[in-house]
């Protein structure tokens, strides 16, 4: 029972990360900026946590404390991918956000946390070059190289993994749903504080875009912090790879969009490589 509950939880945190990128494609199209669709967003996802983590305990001040110097890293991620994407297609901003998983190993590598060894990374390599093929980055003109969208989608990187690698021990002292529902917190007191005086609210087009944004955002951070308790950073990160190949399949075999050869590959890569990771995670490196 406690698998398949790990498993509920990855999907959901998958779930609802695969809605946001097209929220806020959506919202853009709408006339929103990124610092009005992060303030909202926050303010959104506060809202919705509470009942979601059914009114977690007060974890005391200095708890507040230690989650909030924490919870600005997500904030800064999600500025950073918000303003990337106003530069980068998102096959590019994809590319670059899948090499989190790596750098997630390394940091764990570098703290003493884990030390995967050489079939670890192996599949890991596989998986990228699998994550790759999907993007279809073969194709002529799929990878636009802007140097400041390019800063902004690698910086969203640093910072995605210095939170994860964070999570883990604010997890393990607090629960996650005390440390998910107070990170909304406070990033909305942030953004409310910051943001949102001279952002502004979206135009009335976006505003449901904006809305579900952060509906799928506190889902999904929810679900991601009870996975990564249960898992750990690294091994938790390495599901996030499995994410565009299942949005394919689905879209193959629900709306019959066509699938090349190349992606086929791919997302059987993926899939392939994430398991073989999985299971050498778990093991001692040699």
């Amino acid at each position: 029972m406690g698998g398949r509950a790990t498993a509920a939880w990855v999907l959901a945190a998958l779930l609802g990360a695969s809605v946001e990128p097209v929220l806020v494609k959506l919202g853009y199209r709408a006339a929103a900026t990124p610092w009005q669709l992060l303030a909202l967003k926050n303010l959104v996802a506060a809202a919705v946590i509470l009942p979601v983590a059914r009114a977690p305990r007060w974890p005391g001040l200095a708890g507040v404390a230690r989650i909030g110097r924490v919870s600005v890293l997500l904030i800064a991620t999600n500025a950073l991918s918000l303003l990337a994407l106003t530069r980068l297609p998102a096959v590019t901003q994809m590319t670059v956000v899948a090499t989190t998983p790596a750098a997630v190993a390394l940091a764990a590598r570098a703290r003493g946390r884990a030390r995967p060894g050489r079939r670890f990374w192996a599949a890991l390599a596989a998986a990228l070059v699998g994550m790759a093929l999907t993007l279809d980055v073969l194709r002529p003109g799929a990878l636009a190289f802007d140097a400041l969208g390019l800063a902004l989608a690698l910086g969203a990187v640093a910072t995605s993994t210095a939170y994860r690698s964070a999570m883990e021990d604010l997890t393990a002292a607090f629960g996650p749903p005390v440390v998910s529902t107070w990170v909304f917190l406070i990033n909305a007191a942030v953004t409310s504080a910051l943001v949102l005086p001279w952002a502004g609210l979206p135009p009335r087009a976006a505003l449901p875009m904006a809305l579900w944004i952060g509906a799928a955002a506190a889902v999904a951070n929810a679900a991601f912090l009870v996975a990564l308790h249960r898992l750990g950073a690294t091994r938790v990160s390495l599901f996030t790879l499995i994410q565009r190949p299942l949005v394919m399949l689905a879209a193959a075999l629900v709306l019959a969009e066509p699938l090349r050869p190349s992606q086929g590959l791919g997302v059987a890569l993926v899939l392939a490589s994430v398991h073989v990771a999985q299971r050498a995670s778990k093991a001692p490196a040699k």
